[in-house]
């Protein structure tokens, strides 16, 4: 096991973690108006955040118990499903969390 970081070298990990994230967050600011994208890169960008929400997502509805769930009694898959439809259907969001969140509920809780 290893032993906390205390003293100098908390001080020193956590200004280090300060400056990398605001260099990392600030670059694209002071560099933005000399650089500029292509309009291929500019809109492949628009997808990052979907894409990443997806690979947040997909797994949790899947994965049960360190075993993949496919089956179409899958409460999450199910709430996933109706949630999706209703966003397709009405593009509200508040909607969306709630039909699936119900629909979540009422398939584990009977199936």
């Amino acid at each position: 096991m290893t032993a906390p970081v205390a003293g100098i070298a908390l001080a020193v990990v956590i200004t280090g973690l300060a400056l990398s994230t605001f260099l990392t967050r600030t670059s694209f600011l002071l560099v933005g108006q000399r650089l500029r994208l292509s309009h291929r890169v500019e809109l492949a960008l628009r997808y990052a955040p979907v894409c990443t929400l997806a690979a947040i997502i997909v797994p949790n509805i899947f994965l049960h118990d360190s075993s993949f769930d496919f089956s179409p009694l899958n409460p999450r898959l199910i709430g996933a499903l109706i949630a999706a439809l209703w966003l397709c259907w009405s593009r509200n969001i508040v909607g969306c969390l709630a039909s699936g969140m119900l629909a979540y509920t009422l398939a584990r809780l009977y199936l």
